[in-house]
């Protein structure tokens, strides 16, 4: 019997349908908590109006930049993905670096589609809009992304081990130094690339923001009180200890996950306390991670079908097809057709 269970954004929607959650609400605290949320975790933890869960961590997709590298070829941080793509050329031909470019386009759920979510989102575009139709026909800002983005991996600028690379395995890669840029990813990384124990380059490897108006996306991951619990005053009690205060009255949990490992929170008084703005000091620039976090919307205003039951089977098709675009075996116009023809087969499930 499981008394509380944390989740990513992208599941919750489903374990909420199958009504494996417990609604928080009425229990002592819930409104406090409540009150404390950010927009972020406001939006995946309360439900149809109802608090259904409480933060595990936050976070923000960023770009990471090596600065040996970088000075190498006299690069200032990108502003525009045009000028992105003329310095990984460039770096490329003045053999600065065999592959300029590491991306996180592993196979999961937030892995490659996010990298993919993120730049679409970063250049004015969305995978659904609020009526539900898919943005993804001719012409379409998911579509023409995709297309730069391939393109970074036929003209050899994509370092080929992005495609077997998740979050962690990413930034242990881009630590190595070989590659100027990491391509958008968790803010938290960063304790692994500036990690003196795991980095051989730790404190090179620094943060930036976005293109354009800089703007990206982020997520919360929550825990909740299962609805199969036995004893629900006890089960409050644990899920309080995990993702809400200790006894002393402290945001303990999440003031530890900070410092120790670099995640953000989901309640406004920790993003804005030391446990931030000092204990993410040996990785990263948090003044700069935080400005960053401003222009952070939730991953659900770009890909809505997160609240839908059919988005994991879908999600599984957008890993399938980008992999086979990334790596040349379609276009990327017919791999958003078959995304597009997939739409239907999932919803009829």
């Amino acid at each position: 019997m499981i008394d509380v269970s944390q989740s990513s954004p992208f599941s919750f929607p489903n374990f909420i349908s199958q009504g494996l959650v417990e609604p928080l609400d009425e229990l002592p605290g819930a409104k406090e908590y409540l009150a404390d949320l950010t927009d972020s975790a406001k939006q995946v933890a309360v439900y149809d109006g109802k608090l259904m869960g409480l933060p595990y961590f936050s976070t923000v997709w960023v770009w990471n930049y090596f600065t040996d590298l970088m000075d190498k070829a006299k690069f200032e941080p990108f502003g525009t993905y045009d000028e992105l793509m003329e310095q990984l050329r460039k770096a490329k031909q003045d053999k600065v670096a065999e592959y300029p470019i590491f991306w996180v386009a592993g196979v999961g759920l937030e892995q490659l589609p996010g990298t993919w979510y993120q730049m679409t989102w970063n250049r004015g575009g969305v995978f659904f809009d609020k009526q539900g139709a898919h943005q993804l026909g001719t012409g379409s800002i998911a579509r023409e992304t995709l297309k730069w983005w391939v393109r970074t991996f036929k003209e050899e600028l994509a370092d080929p081990e992005s495609l077997k690379a998740q979050f962690t395995s990413s930034a242990k890669a881009f630590g190595a130094g070989k590659n100027l840029y990491r391509g958008p990813n968790h803010h938290y990384d960063l304790n692994i690339a500036n990690d003196q124990a795991q980095s051989p380059n730790a404190g090179k490897i620094k943060v930036h923001g976005s293109s354009g108006d800089g703007r990206t996306i982020g997520d919360t991951h929550v825990y909740f009180l299962c609805s199969a619990t036995r004893d629900k005053a006890w089960a409050w009690k644990l899920l309080q200890y995990l993702g809400g205060k200790t006894k002393d009255g402290q945001y303990t949990q999440a003031n530890n996950l900070a410092r120790d490992a670099m995640l953000g929170s989901g309640y406004n008084s920790v993003m804005k306390s030391t446990a931030i703005t000092e204990g993410w000091k040996p990785w990263g620039d948090p003044v700069k991670i935080l400005e960053i976090w401003d222009k952070a919307t939730y991953v659900a205003e770009v890909v809505p079908s997160i609240y839908k039951p059919w988005h994991f089977p879908w999600s599984d098709r957008i890993n399938i097809e980008v992999s086979k675009a990334l790596t040349g075996q379609i276009t990327a116009d017919a791999c958003c057709d078959n995304i597009i023809a997939a739409i239907k087969e999932v919803q009829k499930g």
